[in-house]
């Protein structure tokens, strides 16, 4: 199978982007600063509203970029959109569909570091080659630019590198809030708060199907899956979810704080 370049953020951000977000991040905004975070949610004093018109407004400076000039790309479920190791020729951003960004161990473990869905950004922490694999969890479009477009952009515009400077701070708050979870809650906590962010990111209030597996979401949440089946029968006999069937479900009750 011929696979199309594509891209995708890393958990393995290069030394120069680390040292410009450390030096540009408040304390108060370390993960091991903790404001009564949730597994995966935000500071409980953050104001949403406000968060919500930021990000808008990071995301649009990078989406006029993708309107312009882009070429278009269809992953079908299960397809590998971009392998680690590979060198970079394009950046991208989700239409529709869900890709998985997972790394492997040299004993063939894998971890699931990110669900990227539509109207992510994929690649803008990655400088030459990929650090991880993408592959697509269910039928994916993606709108790409070319490497030499997207540096040249950068060099001429200083809020599309505002915004991209965002975009990666984002993404390494919420990889630390990954760990701390992986570390510190337990195994209900870990899914029930995926499930309600899974949720929070798709329209309507009804049942929500899941397009991954039960083996995904226990290599992104780093539990067996026999642990992840045996939580989703105790999360609905607590009466924090409801299961229509094993792929879709309603939340029920607020999340843990």
């Amino acid at each position: 199978m011929t696979t199309p370049s594509a891209i995708v953020s890393t958990p393995d951000i290069s030394t120069s982007v680390m040292n410009s977000v450390s030096n540009q991040r408040p304390d108060s905004e370390n993960i091991f600063h903790i404001k009564k975070r949730s597994a995966y949610g935000n500071p409980s004093s953050a104001n949403p509203i406000k968060r919500i018109s930021t990000d808008l407004k990071r995301r649009n400076n990078l989406t006029s970029l993708f309107e312009t000039k882009f070429f278009q790309h269809h992953f079908q479920p299960n397809n590998t959109i971009l392998l680690h190791g590979d060198p970079i020729e394009e950046y991208y951003m989700i239409v529709s569909g869900i890709v998985r960004c997972c790394t492997i161990n040299p004993e063939g473990a894998r971890q699931i570091f990110r669900f990227a869905k539509k109207g992510d950004f994929l690649g803008l922490s990655d400088i030459d080659a990929w650090h991880f694999t993408a592959e697509a969890v269910d039928h994916v479009i993606l709108k790409s630019i070319p490497h030499a477009q997207m540096k040249q952009a950068l060099s001429k515009d200083i809020k599309l590198r505002d915004a991209v400077r965002e975009q990666v701070c984002s993404q390494l708050e919420d990889r630390e809030r990954q760990l701390l979870s992986m570390v510190s809650a337990k195994a209900s906590e870990r899914l029930f708060q995926f499930l309600c962010e899974f949720a929070s990111s798709r329209p309507g209030t009804g049942y929500i199907t899941l397009p991954m597996c039960r083996r995904d979401i226990a290599d992104h949440l780093g539990l067996s899956v026999e642990t992840v089946s045996r939580t989703f029968s105790e999360l609905k006999r607590k009466g924090r979810i409801d299961l229509a069937c094993s792929e879709k479900y309603k939340i029920c009750t607020v999340p843990w704080h």
